[in-house]
């Protein structure tokens, strides 16, 4: 701005104090930025007005922390109001709402500084000062009730608080009620009991005595008490129970002497708070589950594990309190399917707290882990059988311990024929295909030599010997399966990209013989295209065409030329052909989605051009060609569109649907699409104009709750589903959206996972806005996509039977002119008895899925604009 003097110094900063009297009202101020050559500046100036701003009238205020300890509550927050900016005496009061909202105490605070505020609410007075953190002490009687408190916050004029105040309450508090406990630690050493754990109860805040009582249950007998003298601090438990006031402080641990027990018994632990020194009356008690019983022969085994092609690994529990005094404890590998023993070992003693945890009443528990190990080179493992891993504790160290007495466990039998692979990348190159990934397989056990076959249509055109790679991510998931660990393979199978037209496989193969023939197990990858393609976009606009898609083919590798050749659908008569300028583009998603084709990433092409008389007014069939040739006419690789109307059925449907639309005289918007071509056609008399859906968003409602379940409804929501749609039942529509898509907003997700971004949902379903084009993309999910990516057959054709069968009160509209459809009709109406939003969309089969939006009219005259519109539609498509 050079030609404005000074502008470089033309900033300003200031401060202005405010009266308290406009703070507290929320006044609107105004600033004025005024020049003047007076130095009171009252005379010869120019004012410059900013806008008018309103001073922040909220009342706002949280409780960040609430704990309650040794009987006293801490409460920290804050409170910011402008309101309060002449009320200098703030409190905080606290009601027991369990008791008639009795006051327990008030307590003056001094303000906290809380900068964090003082960004939040730049508007309002004070507010980076506005925190507070106070402790209550309450009273024993209100805190083992657990009663319900509320919590005040007042900023008053007054010093007792009492007059010219402003209170914000907060949610109200309740004090637990919860009488919790657990049992962490059972075991013995040197002969005493020794128990550890926490109980936690706001009922003991008037009970100081805490007793550890042992009962046995077998007898009926108490066999054991202890004091508990000092407390243990366990703030893990304050953290979860906050209103506990003794959580903190909840921790045992103690000492009883087993004297007086029997291990084989059934042993009771209880936590008791008492109000007594003997802990005989006045008491709370917590009984933990039972710490002992009769005995205990469980195990697990967690690991058999194959996967080095060395040795069988095993890990795992048995826990038994008989390992006491049968000390020996081997591990036998048992072959089921031959009924023999294989092999024999030691077990290696291994820590396992998660045992004794889960069996705290067997006392060997903790030390119940053991590992070994079984050498395969002395051990034959054919694929096929059964083997179980037995765990034996004996009396007797010699052999595997069978001369002796023995307590054995047999773990469940693992059978040797799992077998699984996996092409994690594929890609056909000049040179051959790249393949990696991983084969695993228990027949890898006498099969040493592992392969990857190309083939083409069934016949073998290549293969190559791979060489095995470490792949733990494999292991970890095949550990019982022999070598899993070298599992992994990255290799070129060397072959010319043009001997694959047909579909590809890969068989990946384990066999004894070092040519790849011979004793052979495999596994066949799924079948890649050879030549596949997809015409994403074709336009067709009175003079101009514009084609755009992609065709990959294996072929294509020697093939340069590429062209677009037009044929009358009907005759097979060649009509038209040109040259591919913009070819070869990179197409990323269609590499990635045909990996296994030669150059897929880069088979996009596009072409515009001035449609030729001889092409006008027919339906034609698009070919893409690859060739060697540069007319085009030999060595080819062709992909065929569907039929494609050129200037046929749009331009009769648009005229007369214009007609029909024009003499209507509200928006309309209708637009149809062919399924064989995919052509959407379309019209409105308000273009940009969004139509509220009423009932036919009903359509989406269904679609979106079939894909977040996979189709797999149960008898209630199979209910809803036929209510809504045969009915237009609006409760149970209602329904469906609270209870299963997360509320009217959740309907959106359709609308995005679609792109129908014309469309969205807002305080209500039934005032969904959308267009007739958007409403052509769910349909075409459910009537025009056998294999779509958000429909599943069976959801698909859930949707097609209840859209075929509506009640006949609700199947007027596109049905006009037809005598089999689909169809979703919806109506309503704001304000006005006179002027209403009508709908229809569905499908007539094998002709078209159409949807019709029209407002502003009675029902009666929209009802008969729709059928008009479909019986023309109909006569005109056929």
């Amino acid at each position: 701005m050079h030609d404005v003097y000074n502008a470089g110094q033309s900033g300003f900063q200031g401060q202005l104090t405010l009266g308290a009297d406009p703070i507290a009202r929320g006044d609107s101020i105004s600033i004025i930025s005024r020049f003047s050559r007076d130095a009171a500046g009252n005379q010869d100036y120019v004012d410059y007005w900013f806008s008018p701003f309103a001073l922040d009238r909220q009342n706002v205020a949280w409780l960040d922390q609430v704990t309650l300890s040794d009987g006293q509550l801490t409460l920290t927050g804050w409170h910011a109001s402008n309101q309060a900016a002449n009320k200098a005496n703030h409190y905080i009061i606290v009601l027991d709402s369990s008791d008639h909202n009795r006051e327990l105490t008030r307590i003056k605070v001094a303000p906290c500084v809380r900068p964090d505020l003082g960004r939040v609410y730049p508007g309002i007075m004070n507010a980076d000062q506005s925190g507070f953190r106070t402790q209550i002490a309450l009273p024993n009687d209100v805190i083992a009730r657990g009663d319900t408190l509320t919590v005040i916050s007042r900023y008053s004029g007054s010093a007792d608080g009492n007059s010219d105040y402003l209170d914000y309450w907060f949610s109200p508090l309740a004090l637990g009620q919860q009488n919790a406990a657990s049992l962490d630690g059972v075991s013995v050493v040197k002969g005493q009991l020794q128990l550890s754990g926490w109980h936690a109860t706001n009922a003991a805040v008037s009970r100081p005595y805490h007793w550890v009582i042992v009962l046995d249950r077998t007898t009926g007998q108490e066999v054991g008490r202890v004091k508990v003298n000092a407390a243990v601090a366990r703030p893990d438990v304050a953290k979860v129970y906050p209103l506990v006031s003794n959580a903190g402080q909840a921790g045992f641990s103690v000492q009883l002497s087993t004297a007086n027990m029997n291990f084989s018994h059934q042993l009771q632990a209880i936590s008791r708070y008492s109000g007594s020194a003997d802990g005989n009356s006045d008491y709370v008690d917590y009984w933990f589950n039972p710490i002992c019983g009769n005995e205990t022969n469980q195990g697990y085994l967690d690991g058999f594990d194959l996967s080095d092609g060395h040795q069988l690994k095993v890990v795992g529990w048995h826990a038994n309190d008989i390992s006491r005094l049968e000390n020996n404890h081997f591990l036998i590998l048992f072959d089921n399917t031959a009924q023999r023993q294989v092999a024999v070992t030691t077990a290696v003693t291994a820590n396992r707290p998660d045992v004794a945890r889960s069996l705290p009443n067997v006392v060997t528990a903790a030390r119940a882990g053991f590992t070994g190990s079984f050498d395969l080179a002395a051990a034959s493992l054919p694929a096929g059988h059964s083997y179980s891993v037995v765990s034996r504790y004996s009396t007797s160290s010699a052999g595997n311990g069978g001369g002796g007495q023995y307590t054995d466990y047999w773990f469940a039998p693992v059978t040797l024929d799992q077998r699984a692979s996996w092409l994690d990348n594929i890609k056909m190159t000049r040179d051959g295909l790249h393949v990696a990934g991983w084969m695993v397989d228990a027949k890898h056990s006498d099969r040493q030599y592992a392969y990857a076959i190309v083939m083409n249509d069934g016949k073998e055109v290549a293969r190559k010997q791979l060489t095995l790679r470490v792949r733990p991510d494999i292991q970890k998931l095949y550990w019982t399966t022999f070598g899993s660990l070298y599992s992994g393979f990255d290799d070129v199978v060397n072959l010319d990209p043009a001997m694959v037209t047909g579909n590809l496989q890969v068989i990946l193969r384990f066999t004894d013989d070092q040519a790849g023939n011979g004793n052979a197990s495999d596994q066949w990858s799924q079948g890649y295209a050879a030549n596949v393609g997809n015409f994403d976009t074709i336009n067709v606009n009175g003079s101009g065409m514009y084609v755009s898609g992609w065709h990959a083919a294996n072929t294509s590798v020697n093939q340069k030329y590429q062209y677009l050749i037009f044929l009358d659908a009907q005759s097979g008569q060649e009509l038209y052909r040109v040259s591919v300028p913009d070819a070869s583009r990179e197409r990323a998603d269609v590499g990635r989605a045909f990996p296994a084709i030669y150059n897929s990433d880069h088979s996009g092409f596009q072409i515009g051009f001035t449609i030729p008389d001889q092409m006008q007014h027919h339906v034609v069939r698009i070919i893409h060609r690859y060739s060697t040739d540069a007319a085009g006419n030999q060595q080819y690789t062709d992909y065929w569109s569907g039929p494609v109307d050129v200037n046929s059925y749009a331009q009769r449907l648009v005229a007369a649907w214009s007609q029909i639309i024009n003499n209507f005289g509200a928006p309309v918007d209708i637009a149809i699409q062919l399924p064989s071509t995919g052509q959407v056609i379309s019209w409105t008399n308000a273009p940009g104009h969004q139509f509220i859906t009423a009932s036919s968003v009903k359509v989406s409602i269904l679609s979106l709750l079939m894909h977040n379940t996979g189709g797999n409804l149960n008898g209630y929501q199979q209910d809803l589903a036929q209510r809504m749609i045969r009915y237009s039942d609006n409760n149970a529509t209602s329904t469906i959206t609270a209870n299963y898509l997360g509320g009217n907003g959740g309907i959106n997700a359709i609308f995005r996972a679609l792109g129908m971004n014309s469309s969205y949902t807002g305080e209500h379903w039934g005032w969904t806005v959308t267009t007739a084009a958007d409403q052509l993309k769910v349909l075409n999910e459910i009537f025009l996509k056998p294999h779509s990516d958000y429909l599943n057959d069976g959801s698909r054709n859930y949707i097609k039977y209840l859209m075929n069968t509506v009640s006949p009160a609700q199947n007027w509209g596109i049905s006009a002119g037809s005598s089999n459809f689909y169809i979703k009709d919806g109506w309503n109406y704001i304000d006005n008895p006179y002027a209403w939003n009508v709908s229809s969309i569905g499908y007539i089969p094998d002709k078209y899925t159409i949807a019709i939006y029209t407002e502003g009219k009675p029902l009666a005259n929209a009802r008969v604009v729709i059928e008009q519109l479909a019986r023309v539609t109909r006569s005109i498509v056929g």
